[in-house]
C-alpha cells in the first residue's frame, strides 16, 4: 500500500489554521466567556470533581488562580455590568434533614406554586415530599437550603487535553486558540482518512476529489463557524470530530482495532452520541462480503474484542466518574442544569420523541427568512439553518454507485449517531446551522467518498454554495446579532 499523503495533509492543516484564525480574529485576544473546560481542568489539578466557580462573583479572593476573576466577569456579567447568571453548570442540593439523614437531589418544580413545589428528586431515584421549614435543618428556600454542589455538565476529555495548558496559564488559557487548532487538525485528519480509503481500495477517489470533500467539510459545513468560537459547546463538538476521525483512520485505514476502540471511547468522553458508532466495526465483521458471515468467526470475535476492550475500559472510567458525581453511571449532569428546573428536561426528560419535530426541522429544513421590511433583509433563526441550506452537496450521497459493506457500515454509524441527537431536548440553539451534525458528518463524508458518485460541475456548484453560506455564518454569528432571531 502506498504511503499516506502527509505533505498535502500538512498543507491542509496550515491553510485551515490560517483561515480559521483570520475569521476568529478578535476572539483570539482572550478566552471565550464560556470557560467550562478550563474550569474542569483546574478542578482536576486540584484533585476535585466539583467546582466553586458558580458561587463566586468577579470580586474573587486575592489568592485566586491567574485569570480567574477575569474569566468569571466574562461569563457572569453583561456589557452593562448586570449579572446574567451561570450558563450550563449542573447543580444539586445536599440536604441535612432534622432526623440527621443526608440526601442529595433537586427540587425541579420549586418555582411552581402548587404541591409539586415540595417534590424532591434524589440522585438515587427516590421521590420525597419535603417541607423545608419543617424537615430541613438549614431552613427554607434560597441558597440557605442545604449545600449546593456545582459541576461541569460536559464529558471531560477536552478538559483532560487542556490540563497542561491550564497548568501553565491558569484561567487565562485560551479555549479559542485551542478550538482553532483542533479544527485545523480535523482538516488534516479528514484528508488522511479520505486518502487512506483510496489507498486501501475502499474508494476510487483522486486527490482532487478528496480535496473537494475536505473543503466541503472545513468551510462548506457548520464545522467552519463552530471551529472559530471557543466556548464549551463548540470546543466539545470540534474535539469530538477529532477523536471520531482518529477512530475511523485507525479502523478503516490502519486496521488498528484496539486504537480505534480507544479513540471511540475518548470520542464518547467528548460527545456522548458518538458511542453508537460502535455499530461500524460490528457491521464490518458480521457482513464482510455484504452478507452474514458464514465462517471465520474466531478471527471476527478476536477483532471485535480488540476493539471492545479499550472502548469498555474508557466507558468504565467515565461511568465511575459519573457515579461519584451524580449517583448514576450514564449521567454527565445535563439533567441537573438549572438545578433540574429547565422546563423541557423536567417535563420530557433529556431524550424524547417529543423533541423530534423541532430537531428534524433544525437538522434538515430550517430556511433563512428574506424580508424587505427592515435591515438586514436576511434573517436566520437561532435554531440555525438546516442541512438543505448549509451543506446541500451531502444530499448527493443518495446517488452513490458503490454500496459495499464499508459503505453500509458507515451509513449505519451515521444513523446510529444521528438518532440520539434528533431525540435530544435541545436543537442546538444558539447556532448558525445544525451543529450536532458534526457528530455524524465524518461518517457521511466517508460514505460519500466510498460511494463513488462523481464530483461533477453541478456538485461543485453546490459545494461552492455551501462555502459561501458557511462563510457568511462564520463572519456574522456571534457578531451581527441583528441578523439572528
Amino acid at each position: 500500500m502506498e504511503r499516506p499523503d502527509l505533505r498535502t495533509a500538512l498543507v491542509v492543516f496550515v491553510l485551515t489554521f490560517a483561515t480559521y484564525a483570520l475569521f476568529a480574529f478578535d476572539r483570539l485576544k482572550a478566552p471565550s466567556p464560556h470557560f467550562h473546560f478550563v474550569d474542569l481542568a483546574h478542578s482536576f489539578w486540584a484533585g476535585r470533581l466539583d467546582t466553586d466557580t458558580p458561587r463566586l462573583n468577579p470580586k474573587t479572593p486575592p489568592d485566586s488562580p491567574h485569570g480567574y476573576a477575569e474569566a468569571i466577569a466574562r461569563h457572569a456579567l453583561n456589557p452593562d455590568g448586570s449579572h446574567r447568571g451561570w450558563n450550563d453548570w449542573a447543580s444539586y442540593r445536599v440536604l441535612t434533614m432534622k432526623n440527621g439523614e443526608v440526601i442529595r437531589g433537586v427540587f425541579p418544580w420549586r418555582d411552581q406554586k402548587d404541591g409539586r413545589q415540595k417534590e424532591f428528586h434524589a440522585l438515587d431515584g427516590q421521590l420525597y415530599s419535603i417541607d423545608c421549614a419543617r424537615d430541613v435543618k438549614s431552613g427554607c428556600w434560597g441558597n440557605r437550603l442545604g449545600e449546593i454542589m456545582y459541576y461541569v455538565s460536559f464529558p471531560p476529555w477536552p478538559a483532560v487535553l487542556m490540563m497542561p495548558l491550564v497548568k501553565l496559564w491558569g484561567y487565562a488559557t485560551s479555549d479559542v486558540w485551542f478550538t482553532v487548532f483542533f479544527g485545523a487538525l480535523n482538516g488534516a485528519l479528514l484528508y488522511l482518512l479520505l486518502d487512506g480509503l483510496a489507498r486501501r481500495g475502499h474508494s476510487g477517489r483522486s486527490r482532487r476529489d478528496n480535496l473537494w470533500l475536505t473543503c466541503l467539510f472545513l468551510i462548506g459545513s457548520v464545522h467552519f463557524f463552530s471551529a472559530i468560537r471557543g466556548e464549551v459547546w463548540f470546543t466539545g463538538l470540534i474535539v469530538g470530530v477529532t477523536m471520531n476521525l482518529l477512530s475511523l483512520i485507525a479502523l478503516l485505514v490502519g486496521q488498528q482495532r484496539a486504537l480505534a476502540g480507544l479513540c471511540l471511547g475518548l470520542a464518547f468522553g467528548t460527545r456522548t452520541p458518538i458511542l453508537f458508532a460502535a455499530v461500524l466495526p460490528a457491521v464490518l465483521e458480521l457482513f464482510p462480503e455484504g452478507r452474514l458471515r458464514r465462517s471465520g468467526w474466531g478471527g471476527a470475535i478476536a477483532r471485535l474484542t480488540a476493539f471492545g476492550v479499550p472502548l469498555a475500559s474508557v466507558l468504565g472510567a467515565l461511568m465511575a466518574y459519573n457515579l461519584v458525581r451524580f449517583g448514576s453511571p450514564m449521567e454527565f449532569g445535563h439533567s441537573y442544569l438549572q438545578e433540574g428546573m429547565r422546563p423541557a428536561i423536567r417535563e420530557h426528560g433529556l431524550m424524547s420523541g417529543w423533541f423530534l419535530p423541532a430537531n428534524l426541522s433544525a437538522a434538515l429544513s430550517n430556511p433563512p427568512v428574506i424580508t424587505f421590511e427592515s435591515w438586514p433583509f436576511l434573517r436566520i433563526t437561532k435554531h440555525g439553518l438546516g442541512l438543505l441550506f448549509t451543506t446541500p452537496a451531502l444530499l448527493f450521497i443518495f446517488g452513490s454507485k458503490r454500496k459495499d459493506t464499508v459503505f453500509w457500515g458507515l451509513i449505519a454509524a451515521f444513523a446510529a449517531v444521528a438518532v440520539p441527537g434528533l431525540l435530544y431536548q435541545n436543537t442546538g440553539w444558539e447556532q448558525f446551522g445544525y451543529r450536532f451534525g458534526l457528530d455524524w458528518m465524518p461518517y457521511l463524508l466517508a460514505a460519500f467518498a466510498v460511494g463513488g458518485r462523481p464530483i461533477t460541475r453541478g456538485l461543485i456548484v453546490l459545494i461552492v454554495f455551501g462555502i459561501a453560506i458557511n462563510t457568511l455564518g462564520a463572519g456574522t454569528f456571534g457578531r451581527y446579532w441583528s441578523m439572528y432571531y
